[in-house]
């Protein structure tokens, strides 16, 4: 009987159940997909970030029969509307990074926290999470999709310009870059790391 009690206590589950965080049993208690910790969560988001570097080697490969279709196959030249909707993802996930970064520091300064501020907590988090690993990830995967798209070649990218009656590598005249993409992309991803060994540290 001791035994099994103690098997049940070892359970992470039941231990947030008992626990006195409050934090912890709302945890277990609120429906929710996702069920990372904030810092697991953060690294999730910061590959996210950094697989949208891909974009960079992936531009570089295009052959010199996409210039039909791409305003330069030079990377650090081009500057195709596709960057535009990485952009978008880029804030989708750094965005999603500042509200977990901010749940856990909140959480962290504040602890023990009230049923009314663990359910607050735990509120944003939640959002921020689906935010980020739904919309978020969707985003990322079109646009990595589309880069990918041109390494098929001037067929690749003329079936799709007629399917879809669009072009998503026609200029911005931004003068944006597949490059400048890529560096804001890396820089995101890298301070998305730091915060996330940071609030690691933070977090009991």
């Amino acid at each position: 009987m001791d035994q099994n009690s103690s098997d049940d206590t070892d359970d992470p589950i039941t231990r947030r159940v008992l626990s006195d965080s409050a934090y912890d049993r709302i945890r277990v208690e609120r429906f929710t997909h996702f069920r990372q910790s904030i810092p697991r969560k953060l690294a999730i988001v910061g590959v996210l970030l950094g697989s949208l570097t891909l974009a960079l080697p992936l531009y570089s490969l295009y052959s010199v029969e996409t210039t039909a279709y791409v305003p330069s196959i030079d990377p650090g030249a081009a500057s195709p509307t596709v960057v535009l909707l990485g952009t978008v993802a880029v804030g989708i996930e750094f965005g999603t990074a500042v509200l977990l970064v901010g749940a856990g520091l909140y959480r962290a300064r504040n602890e023990p926290l009230t049923e009314s501020q663990a359910i607050s907590v735990f509120n944003v988090e939640n959002f921020a999470t689906y935010v980020g690993f739904g919309t978020g990830g969707f985003v990322v995967a079109v646009t990595l999709g589309l880069f990918a798209l041109g390494l098929g070649g001037a067929e690749s990218l003329s079936w799709y310009a007629e399917t879809m009656a669009s072009n998503p590598f026609r200029s911005t005249g931004l003068g944006f870059t597949v490059t400048h993409f890529a560096t804001v992309a890396l820089s995101a991803a890298l301070a998305v790391a730091l915060a996330r060994e940071y609030v690691a540290t933070r977090l009991p």
